[in-house]
């Protein structure tokens, strides 16, 4: 049997070696191969300081308010006079980052998972998993100074 346009064997395994190669190279170049949001990770290395006076709705009590840098991932709300707590937006099914709702909820926009404002879960993510409440961080609040300390 001829054959004019036939491969080598060694060919063909040189040839297969590339592709998957290149393939490989190509993926790697086009993030970390997961489809969907990326997991966010929030650093608790770093206590962030937080002047009250220079976030008016940390006023109010029970209002949640977003504060520091948005890499920070933390949520705030006024306890008492002199009290606050900490949470971390980081939804628990996934990592995606959730929203404030003007409800005073969170809600994760990936998977809608829903939590209240300290931070329970009132809705497990739609499409199954399951969610854990979001983790608290400690708040310590120096009246003298108006500076709430987190982390």
């Amino acid at each position: 049997m001829s054959c004019e346009d036939c491969v080598s064997r060694r060919e063909f395994l040189g040839k297969t070696t590339l592709a998957v190669a290149g393939a490989a190279a190509l993926a790697a170049g086009c993030g970390d191969g997961q489809f969907g949001p990326t997991t966010l990770v929030a650093s608790t290395d770093t206590a962030l300081s937080v002047k009250v006076a220079s976030v008016p709705a940390l006023a109010t009590v029970g209002q949640l308010v977003r504060v520091g840098p948005a890499s920070a991932y933390v949520a705030v709300k006024r306890t008492g006079a002199a009290s606050f707590a900490a949470i971390r937006v980081i939804c628990t099914h996934e990592g995606c980052e959730t929203n404030i709702q003007a409800s005073n909820i969170f809600v994760c926009p990936c998977h809608n998972s829903r939590y209240d404002s300290d931070g329970k879960v009132t809705k497990q993510p739609d499409g199954g998993g399951s969610a854990t409440n979001l983790p608290t961080i400690a708040a310590k609040y120096d009246a003298a100074t108006d500076t709430l300390t987190i982390g």
